[in-house]
């Protein structure tokens, strides 16, 4: 079951590695709907808060916000 979740986040996560470029973003409709959403909501002003239970995802998502530019905070108790 753990691996269907991981699969429908995105593939990249049966990955340890990945490159970080605009394939990451292309390889899953989650990340790639959340991409256009984003953009948008950043010319608007707009705050946006992104909920996931996996830390990978978390990871995954650090790694496409730090490409993008786009500052962000986590609420996971990691540190930077």
């Amino acid at each position: 079951m753990m691996q269907l979740r991981k699969v429908c986040n995105h593939p990249y996560l049966f990955y340890d590695e990945y490159m970080i470029d605009e394939d990451l973003v292309r390889a899953s409709g989650k990340l790639f709907i959340l991409d256009r959403m984003l953009l948008k909501f950043r010319k608007a002003g707009h705050k946006v808060l992104v909920f996931s239970q996996m830390k990978q995802v978390l990871d995954m998502l650090e790694d496409y916000l730090n490409m993008r530019g786009l500052r962000y905070l986590r609420l996971d108790g990691t540190y930077a």
